[in-house]
């Protein structure tokens, strides 16, 4: 097998969606498959694996069970970082009551509790609940507590993923849990085990589905991942006591490399849980709580838990009162002070965290504090606390945590990037070649999470699940309307054994030359939604009959449908005139252009790529990613500068410069049509920073007045699907970044009906000119839009590293066939 075969070999593992060769032909670069990094695992996938390893772990930990003290205190597992010595039975026991009275405090009745380990929390709350039903991984402790469970008790082998899968409901109708939902979720000291962020948003969005409204959820035992170098550093200066600082720091961040654990701060699980909750259409409020046991131990000084109210009413808004402006005898005032609530009393210095002098320790604020108050944690600040009475006061919105800096700690990219290092290479050796593999991945996640939290945000008013059915109906009536237009051709040639070419129909028809692809992809479109049937040798027949009549009836009241799921009637009527039209259209007698852009010349267009809901989300999630990208410029000095690609009536824009606002900009506004440009001045001249120009994707970026790496974003929504090359377009255009600049733009993935009925008329090419390059990949078959797969691809071998792409495929909102794709231009 020779070198050049390399990639080709590595492409055919499902793990590896890309394999290219460097310039020195003895290093390859993977880049990791999608559909092996699904949050939810598949048979096969690394998920799947990353979570097997832990499985593992727990089942041969339990089934040895040396830590088996009692029934209701089996630590098997809990073992120190650093030296790997039991923790004290006294501590754990504190621990567990700590956790236990957490939950209590809330008054449930019908717990779940996913991740239930050997059941020291269950033996603490069965006695106080009418249900309990627990899950885990490890078959040893199902199938331990399962043994002369009580009538109250269920347990179930199933992952934290699988909180909704049949057997847990089964299990909670069993239990006569009401509706079969909790009212209370349990996740506590598990999502250490979890791979990443997006598997942790997973497992939150099926917590906030499934438990019931005004329910409550638990993510305790949390480690802290702004905490995790003084983690490290507090375990190294216990291990060596006298190694010199430096050499401390040096041992410190090198185990903070090999930590395998995730680890996440309050602000991320608030930025994911105020996604969920939009998603899931669930009201969110959150408190943070620091361990309040005595002894000092990791538990203590660097975990934190955090309750989650669900559709809670609010509390009383409490009076606000510093710390530092109390009397001298701080401690002494508080029960005063708290009595005569609401009041939250806050910027407490957190012992040991904090090296005020004046630093109190948890455990002692709980000594002092009435049993209607609460301990909790500055979301923002580890190593401050706050006390709130009443204790129903403590939590606040997950909004208002949220947009504050992120942080998380995930162990699931070095994992990724060791085993398809492993796995490439035992490809290489088996076919008798060597080569350094370097696996190509995106960059850390919390970077790429503040756009989709943006995103899902805008989207929150929208009816997802009501512009999913729209659209599914939309398509519905453009395939009738194909074939209404379609049938006095067909009616006649149908009826004969041979059935009809397309070729055949066109010239009955009178179809224009130019229009002729078109007609080609809506016969491919019917026969997938079986509406005509494929009679080989590139013949059809048996066309679906629908009169022009039945399609208007099938279009009744759509307009008011779309527009009550947040797509604008304006945009429905211009699609279905077009449906009303489609002769003319296909004969060249109208243009559609004249219904788009028809009455005050822009509303339906500014629909079509501003307001509606899908489009609002990615436009939404484009400003964050630019707002991101303007404070990393910030640092380096000079304005950002961005390039819009095909701004037309500024959609894009519109969300862009709203999020770069107050930031120093260079922004040029381009399109193609001198009527695009003149709107855009109208709107936008006025703004600091933003020119304008002519700007063709398809000519030489080079002679188009923007220099070779100039540029810190390329920016463009459903404009890159107009290039006739689009790998040379993408060649074209990356030049024009500097090294580590982003390409962020929007596209559609998947040919839609409605679109291939109305707005594709516009890819049609003038008379006598080529619509596509022979060589792009989308010529052979027609096509208009790319996979996300070969957008991805292609951004790849262009030197445009891929980093993102939102939405996820198990959004909502993916249905509708628009992605955002964010990519960096490789550093060398």
């Amino acid at each position: 097998m020779t070198v050049p075969d390399v990639p080709a070999l590595l492409d055919a593992h499902p793990w590896i969606e890309g394999a290219r060769l460097d310039g020195d032909g003895r290093t390859v670069r993977i880049r990791p498959a999608p559909s092996a990094l699904a949050v939810r695992p598949a048979p096969g996938g690394l998920v799947g694996e990353f979570l097997d390893h832990w499985s593992e772990v727990y089942d041969w930990t339990y089934t040895k069970g040396e830590a088996r003290h009692a029934d209701d205190l089996d630590l098997s597992g809990w073992r120190a970082s650093g030296g790997g010595e039991p923790f004290p039975p006294d501590h754990m026991r504190e621990w567990a009551g700590h956790t236990a009275e957490l939950i209590l405090a809330h008054a449930p009745r019908h717990v779940l509790e996913p991740g239930c380990g050997t059941g020291l929390l269950m033996h603490r709350l069965r006695g106080h609940v009418a249900g309990y039903v627990g899950t885990d991984v490890a078959e040893a402790a199902v199938d331990r507590l399962g043994t002369g469970a009580s009538p109250h008790t269920a347990f179930v082998r199933a992952a934290a993923h699988q909180l909704a899968a049949p057997q847990v409901r089964a299990a909670m109708e069993r239990l006569r849990f009401p509706g079969a939902r909790p009212d209370f979720v349990v996740l506590n000291s598990v999502t250490q085990c979890f791979p990443n962020a997006a598997y942790l948003e997973t497992v939150l969005r099926d917590a906030l589905a499934t438990v019931a409204p005004g329910g409550t959820i638990l993510i305790g035992d949390v480690r802290d991942s702004r905490l995790l170098p003084a983690f490290c550093r507090w375990i190294e200066e216990r291990s060596a006591p006298e190694a010199a600082p430096e050499e401390l720091d040096l041992r410190a961040a090198e185990r903070a490399g090999r930590e395998a654990e995730f680890l996440f701060d309050p602000p991320l699980l608030a930025g994911l849980a105020a996604r969920a909750g939009a998603e899931t259409g669930r009201r969110v409020r959150m408190s943070v709580h620091p361990k309040t046991m005595r002894a000092d131990t990791e538990l203590t000084r660097y975990r934190f838990d955090a309750i989650l109210r669900v559709d809670a009413p609010a509390a009383p808004e409490p009076e606000q009162v510093s710390w530092d402006g109390l009397a001298a005898d701080r401690i002494g005032a508080l029960p005063g002070l708290l009595k005569r609530g609401p009041v939250r009393v806050h910027g407490i210095p957190f012992a040991p965290l904090s090296d005020d002098p004046g630093a109190v320790t948890a455990a002692r604020l709980r000594d002092i504090i009435a049993t209607d108050a609460a301990i909790v944690a500055d979301p923002h600040d580890p190593a401050r606390l706050a006390v709130v009475s009443p204790a129903a006061s403590a939590a606040v919105p997950v909004e208002e945590v949220a947009p504050h800096p992120a942080t998380a700690h995930e162990p699931f990219a070095a994992f990724v990037d060791r085993r398809l290092t492993e796995a490439a290479g035992a490809i290489l050796r088996r076919a008798g070649t060597r080569a350094t593999v370097i696996v190509d991945r995106p960059e850390p996640a919390e970077t790429g999470l503040p756009a989709r939290a943006a995103g899902a945000a805008a989207a929150a008013g929208t009816d997802a699940v009501g512009l999913t059915a729209f659209l599914r109906r939309l398509d519905e009536v453009a395939l009738m309307a194909m074939c209404a237009a379609l049938r006095p051709a067909a009616s006649a040639r149908q009826d004969g054994p041979g059935g009809f070419t397309a070729a055949e129909i066109a010239a009955d028809l009178r179809v224009a030359a130019r229009h002729r692809w078109l007609l080609r992809r809506w016969l491919a479109a019917l026969v997938r939604a079986g509406h005509l049937a494929p009679l080989g040798g590139e013949r059809y027949g048996r066309l679906r009959h629908v009169t022009r009549a039945r399609v208007a009836t099938a279009a009744r009241g759509l307009a008011d449908e779309g527009e009550r799921a947040g797509y604008p009637a304006e945009t429905t009527a211009f699609m279905l005139s077009a449906m009303a039209r489609l002769p003319e259209l296909l004969r060249d007698e109208v243009q559609v252009q004249q219904l788009l852009f028809g009455g005050d010349g822009a509303t339906a267009a500014d629909g079509a790529y501003r307001e509606n809901g899908v489009n609002r989300h990615l436009n939404a999630a484009v400003g964050e990613v630019l707002r991101w990208t303007a404070g990393e410029r910030g640092r380096d000095g000079g304005p950002l500068r961005v390039l819009e690609l095909g701004a037309g009536v500024g959609g894009t824009t519109t969300g862009a410069l709203a999020a770069l606002a107050g930031a120093e900009i260079d922004y040029l506004f381009t399109d193609v049509s001198r009527y695009f440009l003149s709107l855009g001045r109208e709107r936008f001249g006025d703004k600091s920073g933003v020119r304008f120009a002519m700007f063709d994707i398809n000519g030489d970026p080079a002679r188009q007045g923007v220099d070779a790496g100039s540029l810190d974003v390329v920016l463009s929504a459903n404009v890159l699907h107009n290039a006739r090359h689009a790998a040379e377009m993408l060649a074209g255009l990356g030049r024009l970044l500097r090294p580590g600049g982003l390409f962020v733009f929007v596209e559609t993935v998947r040919e839609m009906p409605a679109i291939l009925a109305s707005m594709q008329f516009l890819m049609s090419a003038a008379p006598g000119a080529g619509r596509l390059d022979p060589a792009d990949p989308r010529a052979a078959g027609d096509r208009v839009f790319l996979t996300a797969a070969e957008w991805e691809g292609l951004l790849a071998r262009s030197g445009l590293r891929p980093w993102f792409r939102l939405p996820a495929e198990d959004h909502l909102l993916a249905g509708a066939g628009l992605r955002l794709f964010a990519a960096r231009r490789e550093l060398r």
